[in-house]
């Protein structure tokens, strides 16, 4: 396995990497340039010395107007101070004076390099002699110059270093600003992961990316208690669901067993309808655990949409007109969609049930037009609202509205979830509007 480091000794491993590698390019790069300016420096200081020597050849010729009895012993003790010497011809090549003769033993070396400029002596604009200057390399720099050239080099060096450590105690802050609030969100993580999703989350950082991440986890948090009430809800639904009708069958039977009860027909088609409530409640739940199975794939094919909600609609209106119900079509036709028709049929049939069921007095209108967004069923209620609360808990399995359980408004609170779950499934959009005392609208987009 890979061994792992913290953020924070990861950090501090690359921020120092990044800036000694930086530092020593910085560095470099000065010291390349001083050397260079220094190298110019003492060339230009060169070059002034070779000018004293060409400028006292052309006074001297200025003056006498010949080479004749020349004497170069003056200047060149003057050139040798600066460790130059030089030869001097006329324009046809003949000696007038040389000092390279002198030139020091130990300088003959291989290893020294010499080097030659050649300038002319001009006079009225006529050469009147030509001049060779030398000079050993490495006796360009001074022992001062040299000695200037390592202390540059030693104050690089030096401020290398020190802002090396100046800047390690920074690092260390900035990394530990970083890692702090990482390494808590790691640790509410794992108290999540056991369970303990009451850790409370400090979301308040100055790195943005880190304050989104504390967000999304508490997000997180809150949607897992939100799953844990639902979860036990659920259990507490499934539990009175099925023992209901259980308790009234074991009761029927007992009392007809013990003679207290008559056996009739009455009593019989009383426990056979008990029976049908359990039969209806394992029904609702197949179907939502076949279109949350992760091997429900809708078998789609062009399905008429006004035509399947008026054939599903027409199935009600007896239940509607019992209820004296208003049930208003509006649907414009041929509106054709992609869907498995059963589970279209399921979706409309489930939405239109719940209208009916849920709505004491008013209408119910449906209506089924074309949009840019695509295709609509939409379906409208005078009934009795949802909260705002009870808003974002709809879809759940099991969920109901109405708490009281009343058998009048029956049901196992898996119609929406079973909508949502074909909805999903299919690609469609589910749209909810409501208020509480103002009916209820539910829309579905088919894209």
């Amino acid at each position: 396995m890979k061994a792992s480091l913290s953020i924070k000794k990861q950090f501090v491993i690359f921020f120092l990497f990044v800036a000694a590698a930086s530092l020593i390019l910085l560095s470099l790069i000065l010291r390349t340039a001083i050397e260079k300016c220094f190298h110019d420096y003492v060339w230009t200081a060169q070059a002034s010395s070779h000018g004293m020597i060409i400028k006292y050849f052309e006074d001297y010729y200025a003056k006498h107007k010949s080479w004749k009895n020349f004497d170069g012993r003056e200047i060149g003790d003057t050139a040798k101070k600066s460790e130059s010497y030089f030869t001097v011809t006329d324009p046809h090549g003949k000696l007038i004076w040389t000092t390279e003769n002198d030139i020091e033993p130990c300088c003959l070396n291989p290893e020294h390099k010499y080097w030659r400029d050649i300038y002319p002596v001009m006079y009225e604009g006529t050469m009147a002699a030509r001049i060779n200057i030398g000079q050993f390399t490495d006796h360009i720099y001074s022992p001062e110059d040299i000695a200037f050239r390592r202390s540059i080099a030693y104050g690089i060096g030096i401020s290398l270093a020190v802002t090396l450590l100046m800047a390690l105690p920074l690092l260390l802050t900035v990394s530990s600003r970083l890692s702090r609030p990482i390494r808590e969100l790691k640790n509410a993580a794992d108290e999540m992961s056991h369970g303990n999703l009451s850790v409370k989350l400090e979301k308040n950082s100055s790195v943005k990316e880190i304050s989104g991440l504390a967000e999304s986890i508490d997000h997180l948090r809150k949607s897992l208690l939100k799953q844990e009430e639902l979860r036990k809800q659920l259990t507490s639904n499934i539990s009175h669901e099925l023992r209901t009708p259980l308790n009234i069958i074991q009761n029927q039977l007992e009392g007809m067993i013990d003679g207290v009860l008559p056996l009739d027909k009455e009593r019989l088609e009383s426990v056979l309808q008990e029976m049908e409530r359990l039969v209806s409640l394992i029904r609702e739940v197949e179907k939502i655990t076949e279109v949350e199975s992760g091997d429900f794939i809708p078998v789609c094919a062009e399905t008429d949409l006004s035509a399947a909600v008026k054939a599903v609609a027409d199935t009600f209106e007896g239940a509607f007109k019992r209820k004296g119900l208003e049930l208003v079509l509006d649907l414009e036709k041929n509106i054709i969609i992609s869907a498995e028709k059963d589970k279209l049929t399921q979706t409309v049939m489930n939405l239109i049930s719940n209208a009916c069921k849920f709505t004491e007095k008013g209408t119910v209108s449906v209506k089924t037009y074309e949009s840019p967004a695509g295709a609509v069923f939409e379906i409208k209620d005078t009934g009795p609202g949802i909260s705002r609360e009870d808003m974002e808990n709809i879809f759940e399995r099991f969920y109901r509205v109405e708490k009281s359980r009343s058998r009048d408004t029956g049901g196992a609170g898996l119609g929406l979830a079973i909508v949502k779950k074909i909805a999903d499934a299919h690609g469609w959009k589910i749209e909810t509007e409501s208020e509480k005392g103002k009916g209820s609208l539910f829309r579905i987009i088919f894209r």
